[in-house]
């Protein structure tokens, strides 16, 4: 799909592959390069800004059904919570954490969720120290690898130390490709 869709754009951009090799030889061809293509890319850009505007359009009439499929569902819950509060827990499954009533066509459930805790890790770790509690405190132990990348060397695609020449384990080089853009 995606490359029936670029042979789209290819065709009605007028983009075709070069299959010879030219190449710029002077500044005005340098110039003259940048211009050609700076062309294509303005219309490329305005069937892009096209196309985004479509798709913020689709997303439009996405949210406005989202926001219809909430309405009904949260109506269709109300009414149900309401009718809910009516029935007798006798004729209900009760568990620790829920009340469960069966419908033909479904169930209707309570939950009682446990309570959320929200840590200060520093004061509650500072709290367990005081209170001898270490077994319940978590050391993590971490390369200081700004550190250690000062006294360190790339040789022959792999990381050693500058002043011994040992490899360092557990570093895996990945040579990133040069970089090159055209400013305009």
């Amino acid at each position: 799909m995606e490359n029936m869709i670029m042979d789209i754009l290819d065709e009605a951009l007028g983009i075709q592959e070069d299959e010879e090799e030219w190449k710029i030889k002077s500044d005005e061809e340098a110039d003259w390069w940048i211009e050609i293509h700076e062309e294509k890319l303005a219309e490329i850009r305005r069937l892009k800004m096209q196309l985004e505007n479509k798709i913020n359009f689709y997303k439009e009439k996405l949210d406005k059904v989202i926001q219809e499929e909430e309405y009904i569902i949260e109506k269709r819950d109300g009414k149900l919570a309401e009718y809910f509060e009516t029935l007798d827990e006798k004729d209900m499954k009760k568990t620790k954490t829920m009340l469960k009533y069966r419908l033909p066509s479904g169930e209707l459930v309570k939950k009682f969720p446990g309570p959320q805790f929200n840590r200060d890790n520093d004061k509650l770790t500072k709290w367990l120290e005081e209170n001898q509690m270490n077994e319940y405190i978590e050391v993590k132990k971490q390369a200081k690898w700004g550190e250690l990348k000062k006294i360190t060397d790339v040789v022959n695609g792999m990381v050693v130390l500058k002043d011994t020449g040992e490899i360092v384990e557990g570093v895996e080089v990945v040579e990133r490709p040069v970089e090159f853009k055209v400013e305009v």
